[in-house]
């Protein structure tokens, strides 16, 4: 069962100046993905109707729409209309692999340091695809965070939760859905960790960093945007500490 549904679903938190962790339908897409891999259920199982989906996880009914539509385009189930119809396994092959891959990596494994170093390494890319797509609506929202996080400079894990809802905007505004659910796995993994870390002081320097980075966006010369990218690593605060072999995390 799922949290309360009642507000009805957020199908595009990361537009949300705060924005949720994960949504209830990414959240839900990835239980059914882990009952389908872990399972092992065989293609063409039926998981249930959209009716039974709703009631047996308590959720709204474009909640269910939306993670089944999620599935869809990551090639792990087909719905079926009608008599008999459904939601069931989908036979994809490589692209249930590919799903695997970008929404089932082994977590528990993963160390910080893996997290980062692949979250960095994709974000040139997600930051170019971002340019391409994004709107002057969509750059002041932007920029409504960072003035969000300038306000929170003094609380580092409110200041990094911001941070988070910054670049799962960046994310959502590419149309790559394999690129985006493996860019938004590694930042809701990075997320969880912020109870267990420490961290040294926000300084504003990490501020006009994330300022310099949505120009770069909205200007969206290939360049400028590397440039920016290049910069934000050099001064994130979690990248430089991982790096410099300074921070710790504690395994409970």
């Amino acid at each position: 069962m799922f949290p309360p549904d009642a507000s009805g679903p957020v199908l595009h938190p990361s537009r949300d100046v705060l924005g949720a962790r994960v949504t209830r339908a990414e959240a839900l897409a990835r239980r059914l993905e882990t009952e389908i891999v872990d399972d092992s259920l065989p293609p063409g199982r039926r998981l249930g109707t959209k009716r039974e989906l709703r009631e047996r996880f308590g959720v709204a009914t474009t909640t269910i729409n939306e993670a089944i539509r999620m599935m869809e385009m990551r090639g792990l189930v087909s719905a079926r209309p009608g008599p008999g119809g459904g939601v069931f396994v989908a036979d994809t092959g490589a692209q249930s692999r590919l799903a695997q891959i970008t929404l089932g990596f082994d977590r528990g494994t993963a160390t910080l340091r893996d997290c980062v170093e692949v979250r960095d390494t994709l974000e040139s890319l997600i930051c170019r695809k971002a340019a391409e797509a994004c709107t002057p609506e969509d750059v002041a929202a932007m920029n409504t965070i960072v003035d969000a996080m300038e306000e929170a400079i003094e609380d580092d894990r409110a200041y990094l939760r911001l941070n988070w809802s910054l670049h799962r905007m960046i994310a959502d505004l590419g149309a790559n859905p394999a690129l985006l659910s493996m860019y938004r796995t590694l930042i809701d993994v990075l997320d969880e960790a912020l109870d267990d870390f420490q961290f040294e002081p926000t300084t504003p320097a990490s501020i006009e960093t994330h300022r310099r980075l949505v120009e770069a966006i909205a200007d969206g010369t290939p360049a400028k945007i590397n440039a920016a990218v290049a910069r934000h690593r050099r001064n994130s605060p979690l990248s430089r500490r991982l790096r410099a072999g300074g921070a710790t995390a504690k395994r409970r």
